[in-house]
């Protein structure tokens, strides 16, 4: 009996080290510059740290001033200790996190679902390929990319001067970040066979999680950070005590989702998925190409929806108290600087985590905007466009729901912050509207890409986003200014609650002719392309 279930298991495992040569091979370019970059970070912000404070009470004044920032807290948590490795540490924590797991979620779901809604999964499966060697292989590849950008940041931060046990811990807790959601992805690829949706539960799902650990760093409930990743990658103290246990938590974590992949995927028909699709109805009663392309985005755009008002609903309890709560002297001047003397320390608080979230939900908008393309690489755009439906009708058609996303995603985080924050729901609510721009600019982006080059739409896309944190985290150094950093739209938002622009239509109008640019571009380049089926 036992022969026999090793004999079965290795079978489902049968060509996985074929298919992680191909995967190498078709990131063979994304991999290593997300590897480069993530590696090289590290020890870039431990140096620009020595240079911006160079003596201890420098650094020790810095971490008083966080330590009362709510905004700060929010976004990072406290700082365990005011060394250099200390700082760096607390500065990349969270936001490697963020970062490798946005990457780790987009990597899984590309070489997992992608492959079987685009029919090559089951091409692979008529030769030697075991059921569980695609899933195996995705799995393989990303966490042993995330293993190494952790282990290549080790040298530059110790050549910098920082303890070799606690660089290597700190280089394993960005590691792990990347693995805790590669394995939230492998399990929401088996429940959905759109591949957008299964991106758009494992996007949120980190943002869920991401508002936990903020909520436990600000609003006093520390057991919260021990729920979450984002939790764990900070509650592993590198260079204040070096927690090297925590790291057990995350493998944990990672076998148990990975186990539970595992075992969901022998349950599901392939190319199919756990949650079944509904069935339409017997007779065709959707009205054209819109009505097929509501149906499409409906159940992806509500459960966005559902999720972004509960965020919007937590920000709003955790912010609420804050004026009372942490009124302190180094407080009250860091919101003087930012927002003038009335500016109050709720508003600056959620004027900083709106920042972040934005970019959340332009990764929400994205998976609406590529739905085109998706349905192009599947082949069930020829069968549309046979019949007496034009291009550009059917592009508008997925466009129009990737350009209304986030007026509704931004709309139920505002309304729902404003109603549990002061009460005021519209001046709430405006605030967060006033990201629409650059958000409707990264849509631009993916629409201009899916006309000129499609097959590179989605992987160019979704680094573009990746790209545009990493500069806004860059910025906070100084390691990013002048033209690097305007490159990012979201640089350009306004802080409306903070009154920070005198005239703030101004640069909200200029994003919007740039996401109408960029669009614009893109339907004319897809008029004159041929299609490509495949991906």
């Amino acid at each position: 009996m036992t022969g026999t279930m090793t004999g079965t298991m290795t079978g489902t495992m049968t060509g996985t080290g074929t298919l992680i040569r191909l995967i190498l091979r078709r990131d063979r370019v994304l991999l290593p510059v997300w590897i480069a970059i993530t590696a090289l970070l590290p020890a870039s912000i431990a140096s620009a740290t020595t240079d911006l404070y160079a003596h201890q009470a420098a650094r020790d004044s810095f971490a008083a001033a966080s330590a009362s920032n709510p905004a700060q807290l929010a976004m990072r948590g406290p700082i365990y200790d005011a060394s250099v490795g200390g700082l760096t540490a607390w500065t990349l924590g969270s936001s490697l996190a963020l970062f490798g797991g946005l990457i780790s979620i987009l990597l899984m779901i590309r070489h997992t679902r992608v492959e079987e809604e685009t029919g090559r999964r089951e091409l692979l499966a008529s030769g030697v390929i075991g059921r569980h060697a695609p899933l195996a292989a995705a799995l393989a590849v990303v966490l042993a990319a995330n293993l190494l950008l952790g282990l290549l940041s080790v040298p530059g931060l110790v050549a910098g001067g920082l303890p070799a046990g606690s660089s290597l811990l700190f280089g394993l807790s960005t590691a792990a970040g990347g693995w805790a959601f590669a394995a939230v992805a492998a399990i929401t690829g088996q429940l959905t066979a759109s591949s957008g949706t299964a991106r758009g539960i494992a996007i949120a799902a980190g943002g869920l999680l991401f508002a936990l650990r903020s909520l436990a760093d600000t609003g006093g409930i520390g057991w919260l950070a021990w729920l979450t990743p984002f939790g764990w990658v900070r509650l592993t103290r590198p260079y204040a005590g070096d927690q090297w246990w925590v790291l057990g938590l995350v493998a944990v974590f990672v076998t148990a989702l990975a186990v539970a992949a595992f075992a969901l995927s022998t349950r599901r028909d392939l190319a199919g998925g756990l949650i079944p699709a509904r069935p339409g109805p017997a007779e065709g009663t959707l009205p054209g190409a819109f009505g097929l392309a509501a149906r499409l985005h409906r159940g992806t755009l509500a459960g966005f929806t559902i999720g972004f008002g509960a965020l919007g609903a937590l920000l709003g309890v955790a912010a609420r108290g804050l004026n009372t709560q942490l009124d302190t002297p180094q407080f009250r001047e860091l919101a003087a600087t930012l927002g003038g003397a009335e500016a109050r320390l709720s508003d600056v608080f959620f004027t900083f985590v709106m920042y972040v979230l934005s970019q959340l939900v332009a990764g929400a908008a994205l998976v609406s905007a590529l739905r085109a393309r998706g349905e192009e690489a599947a082949g069930r755009a020829d069968l549309l466009l046979s019949t007496p439906v034009g291009r550009l009708r059917w592009a508008l058609s997925h466009l129009v729901f990737a350009v209304m996303s986030p007026v509704l995603l931004l709309t139920a985080l505002g309304a729902a912050a404003g109603l549990t924050f002061d009460g005021d729901v519209a001046r709430v609510t405006g605030a967060t509207l006033a990201y629409l721009p650059a958000v409707w600019t990264v849509v631009g982006i993916a629409t201009l890409l899916f006309g000129l080059l499609p097959r590179l739409t989605a992987a160019v896309s979704w680094t573009a986003l990746g790209l545009f944190l990493l500069v806004d985290l860059l910025a906070e150094f100084k390691l990013a200014t002048g033209i690097v950093l305007d490159l990012s739209p979201f640089v350009h938002v306004p802080a409306t609650l903070l009154g920070s622009a005198s005239s703030p239509a101004a640069p909200l109008l200029g994003l919007t002719i740039v996401a109408v640019a960029l669009t614009a571009a893109g339907l004319a380049f897809l008029r004159r392309r041929d299609l490509t089926p495949s991906a």
